[in-house]
Formats: C-alpha cells, structure tokens, sequence
C-alpha cells in the first residue's frame, strides 16, 4: 500500500509540473469550471424564483444534491481521470509499457492524469456544502446530526466506488473497440442528470437511474440520506448495488486484457 500512495504521489506531482507548465491554459480551463458552477447556480435560483419548491425540495435542498453531484463528480475526476486516455495509450502504444511495469495495470492507468483543477473546484463545493448545512439540517438530536452526515460521507465515498467501476466498465469496452469518446460521453451526459433530485423525473427514468445506469445511487442517495429520507433498506442496496458493479467492472477488464494486441504485434 506504502508504494502505491508513493507512486501516486509521483505522477500527481508530474502532473502538476505539466499543469504549472501552462498555467494559461490552466487558468482558462479553470476558469471554465467555476462559470459554469456559477451559472448553474443561477438557473437554479432562477427556477426558484417562480415556485417554492420542485419535487417537494426547497433551494437549499436541490443545492445540496447539485454539490454532492460535484463532491462525487470531483472526487472520480480527481483519482480516476487517467482513464479517459485509455484509447491515446492503446493508439500511442503506452499501454504496452504500463502492462509490464510492476504495478497493477488498472492502478497506473487510473492514475496516470491526475488534474489539479479538480482540487481547487473542490474547494468552492466544500464551503457551499457546509454554509448550506444549517437550513436543510431540521431540529434533531447531535447524535442523529452525526449519524446523517456520517452516512452521507461514507454514501459519498460509494458513489466515488461506483463511477470507478463504471469507468473501468467503460475502459474495458475502449479496450476491445480502441475507440471511447461515444461511450463517455454518453455516461457523462448520463451523469449530469444527477444534479437535480432523481425524483424530477418520471417512474421510468428513474428506474433506469437507479437499476440500469445507478446514477441516482451514486449521487442522489447520499444527499436523500442527510436529509433523512433515505430508509436502511435503500442503504444496504447502495452498498449492494457498489459491489456488484466493482466485481463485474474487474471481472470485464480481465476479460478485455485476454483480447488486448499490442501495437507492436
């Protein structure tokens, strides 16, 4: 474990040094995140301004599950953003030297890009998380207080499980095909469906949110959970709906590596 967090810690710092490197163009990208953070923010309080409330959540609540989209959001970007390169490292022959090299392949790839950022756009969310706090958190004893927020953490950390296993789901079929922006693509425009409350929508895709592609579990359970309106049945299948994903996601890159040829072969 020692030598994985040391090598993390390296190619973070290599990927820091390229970042420095063009701050400008840095600058510009971060630029781009926090406008649109902003502008969501707008639009939000702009629906507000005409009815009290959507789906029985006020302003304060339809924030929240908006910042734990982008608690979750960050966190998968921030520790598993080298896999969007998959298929750059498959065309450019780099994925040859990572299957070689004396770690897990899954782990060097993952790593590979790690985007500082993410850190600072992670900075803005945390603050609004915990100034918004107060006005959802109804009286309640500390203890129960506690308990939500602790459930709510640990919900967060399952949904940062579960958009790893997508993303290696997504890998794996990169590996197959070489070819992975349509499939990314698609689970981001998939993902961002997970900054309004899942129960905007109708039975239907709500059901496809939370069975078939769980973006409702990844980042609208941990939400419902501190607002006390998710039951411990709903919790034991985040759990449950987490593993299955991790198992089936290792199980099919396994599989894509027996079918992998290498550039030079």
């Amino acid at each position: 474990m020692k030598r994985y967090i040391e090598l993390w810690l390296r190619l973070a710092y290599m990927a820091f040094l390229m970042q420095f490197a063009n701050r400008w163009s840095s600058l510009g990208w971060l630029g781009g995140k926090l406008v649109r953070f902003v502008f969501f923010f707008i639009f939000l309080s702009a629906i507000f301004q005409h009815v009290p409330s959507v789906a029985n959540y006020t302003l304060a609540e339809a924030a929240l599950f908006f910042l734990t989209f982008n608690l979750v959001d960050i966190a998968a970007q921030i520790f598993f953003r080298g896999l969007y390169m998959v298929g750059r490292d498959i065309r450019e022959g780099d994925m040859d030297f990572y299957l070689i090299q004396p770690v897990h392949p899954l782990f060097r790839i993952s790593s590979n890009l790690v985007d500082f950022l993410d850190f600072l756009t992670l900075i803005p969310v945390t603050i609004l998380t915990l100034y918004i706090l107060p006005k959802i958190l109804g009286p309640a004893s500390a203890g129960e207080l506690l308990g939500r927020v602790f459930l709510y953490l640990i919900l967060c950390a399952n949904g940062v499980l579960i958009a790893f296993s997508i993303h290696v789901l997504i890998a794996s079929i990169t590996v197959r095909t070489q070819q992975m922006e349509t499939t990314i693509w698609l689970y981001r425009d998939m993902a961002s469906l997970g900054r309004f409350p899942v129960d905007v929508y109708s039975d239907l895709f709500r059901f496809i949110l939370t069975f078939a592609i769980p973006i409702a579990v990844m980042v609208s359970y941990p939400s419902k959970a501190l607002l006390g309106l998710l039951s411990l049945k709903q919790v034991a299948f985040a759990f449950f709906i987490s593993s299955v994903l991790l198992i089936f996601s290792q199980a099919s890159w396994k599989s894509a590596l027996k079918k992998y040829c290498s550039v030079s072969s």
